[in-house]
């Protein structure tokens, strides 16, 4: 869906008055969460993202030197900002799990972020999305919602992410890195 958003965002569309997305009639209780949504397939503005690290915290009883922490990818968005500064993201990342194997991410994020500072600004906010992993039913889709954190200076921001264990589901906890660029 997120992918779908994206790609569909970018073309020409055959009747421009017809709304891309319809979220629906204001009593619909799923009308508010299409909002955002729908703000930033209709009028967002593009990114990329640049994966990278991955840094596997404790809980992995000297395995640590096997796991790949190089989460090397990437992937593309688009992101709205609100008259405070804050910003509305979908985005879709493919990269390198902790066993080399790839991973894909599709989702949502919501950062507020603070005044700028000398073009520096923190954010912080949520994910919501689905990945799949080979390690996790080999493949098969399962939903997350994660923090968020960000270092944004201008267009630029580095952001990531803390994926505690979740007891057999995972060895340990992960703090997860990428870069994104706003055009």
């Amino acid at each position: 869906m997120v992918v779908g958003l994206l790609l569909a965002s970018g073309g020409a569309r055959a009747d421009p008055t017809t709304p891309l997305i319809d979220c629906g009639p204001e009593d619909n209780f799923l009308h508010k969460a299409c909002l955002p949504l729908k703000r930033v397939a209709e009028d967002g503005k593009w990114d990329i993202f640049l994966t990278g690290y991955g840094w596997h915290i404790n809980g992995y009883d000297g395995r640590r030197d096997e796991l790949n922490s190089r989460s090397w990818g990437g992937g593309f968005g688009k992101h709205w900002v609100d008259a405070k500064g804050n910003e509305d993201i979908l985005f879709a990342f493919l990269f390198l799990d902790s066993h080399r194997d790839p991973e894909p991410l599709l989702g949502y994020s919501k950062q507020w972020y603070t005044p700028p500072v000398a073009d520096f600004s923190l954010g912080g906010g949520y994910l919501v999305g689905v990945t799949a992993r080979n390690d996790v039913a080999h493949y098969v889709p399962f939903p997350l919602a994660l923090p968020v954190g960000s270092i944004r200076y201008k267009k630029a921001s580095i952001m990531g992410t803390f994926i505690p264990r979740l007891g057999s589901a995972n060895d340990g906890n992960l703090l997860f890195v990428w870069g994104r660029y706003e055009f």
